[in-house]
């Protein structure tokens, strides 16, 4: 080989270990949605919104490279660690009754309260959300669930599970077997209750008068008359006199 030939090959060879050092990925460089590098065994760089952000690994498997891809096991990390707003609802069980969510670009809790507590299942988590408490992060609006008193029924807005509906009667809130039943046969004055209800009749808390519902609102029906008091029976309300 010509002198020129080998000098000409030296300097082809730095050329590419310029360019294959110098595009090193760091904190801040382009990459496209769902691209991830490890940048050791516990932590990695993840994209989001066209730049890569650090993100933790905590979990016992760490950040790895596998014949997938890069994966990273969060199940461990804080709550408050940075994720990418592109993984927005990635979650991992950190428990049997919660799992790790990314939510708004950060890692947070959520609590698994139903009888199936949290699961991991393909790398991601199965969460029983039928039974909640107020102020609960969730990911799906205008999703439902029992409270964890029994006698409420809760709604998933803006991320946070918020009262809907009083179950005052003696089934309270029940989700067996998927199905949510609230028994609303006893309300309260200004107890909200649903349009679909519309119409529908209840008895007070004292069974002295009924309710009805108006403008997803109860409100007082009638009194009943002395010797008789409201009885709520299938879906007929009314007020009885005692057998």
């Amino acid at each position: 080989m010509l002198e020129s030939e080998r000098v000409k090959n030296r300097v082809v060879f730095a050329v590419f270990l310029l360019v294959a050092f110098g595009c090193k990925p760091d904190v801040g460089s382009s990459c496209d949605k769902g691209e991830a590098r490890c940048i050791d065994g516990k932590r990695q760089l993840v994209c989001q919104a066209g730049k890569f952000i650090e993100s933790p690994c905590g979990g016992p498997g760490g950040c790895a490279l596998g014949e997938k891809g890069t994966s990273c096991d969060f199940s461990k990390n804080k709550p408050g660690d940075a994720c990418s707003t592109d993984d927005e609802g990635a979650a991992l069980c950190a428990g049997t009754d919660q799992m790790i969510a990314c939510r708004a670009g950060k890692y947070q809790h959520v609590p698994c309260r139903g009888p199936k507590g949290c699961a991991n299942e393909g790398g991601f988590a199965l969460c029983d959300q039928a039974i909640a408490a107020v102020g609960d992060a969730c990911k799906d609006e205008n999703k439902k669930a029992c409270a964890v008193e029994g006698k409420s029924v809760l709604l998933c807005r803006d991320h946070k599970m918020d009262l809907l509906l009083s179950c005052r009667g003696p089934r309270g809130c029940s989700a067996a077997g998927g199905k949510l039943d609230c028994d609303m046969s006893i309300a309260k004055k200004g107890d909200p209750c649903d349009k679909t209800q519309e119409g529908s009749v209840s008895c007070n808390e004292e069974a002295s008068s009924t309710l009805i519902c108006k403008n997803q609102s109860f409100t007082f029906d009638e009194k009943c008359k002395p010797g008789t008091r409201c009885v709520a029976e299938g879906t007929s309300t009314q007020c009885l006199k005692p057998e």
